[in-house]
């Protein structure tokens, strides 16, 4: 099967092919085994990330992937965890967040990101930083309608 992304397709005509598509093809199933855009059968499985207690209010906040599941550990960190592939997508996304997550698996990941958790730069937004907010919202702000 092949993917793209409809943000980046920037010509489209239409053709006399077509297909038909497998009764048993589930989309929402399908895009649930990635990350983001990016998808490989050869990465697919178990995604455990673990927050700093610094980290997991803005974590929490957040839907990494739609069939994540968070426990809140007793000192305060925050474990999140999902199944998917994507680990280049996974790792610019962890880079963002400083030291302040550490990847538990897999060990791919994990080896892809370590020399790259970083303390020297504010990877937490400040206290008084606006939360995320809604494409609604952020068109709003940008007074698009």
């Amino acid at each position: 099967m092949l993917r793209y992304r409809l943000d980046r397709i920037e010509t489209a005509e239409i053709t006399a092919e077509n297909f038909r598509r497998d009764l048993d093809f589930d989309l929402a199933a399908y895009a649930s085994r990635a990350f983001g855009s990016y998808y490989g059968d050869d990465e697919y499985g178990p995604v455990t990330w673990r927050f700093s207690p610094e980290a997991t209010a803005t974590a929490r906040q957040f839907v990494f992937h739609p069939d994540q599941s968070i426990t809140e550990e007793p000192d305060g960190s925050l474990i999140v965890r999902f199944e998917a592939s994507g680990h280049l997508e996974m790792a610019w996304h962890l880079y963002m967040r400083g030291n302040q997550v550490e990847v538990l698996e897999p060990a791919a990941l994990r080896e892809m990101v370590h020399d790259h958790r970083r303390a020297d730069f504010p990877a937490l937004p400040r206290p008084d930083y606006p939360t995320p907010c809604s494409n609604e919202q952020k068109s709003n702000a940008l007074g698009v309608t």
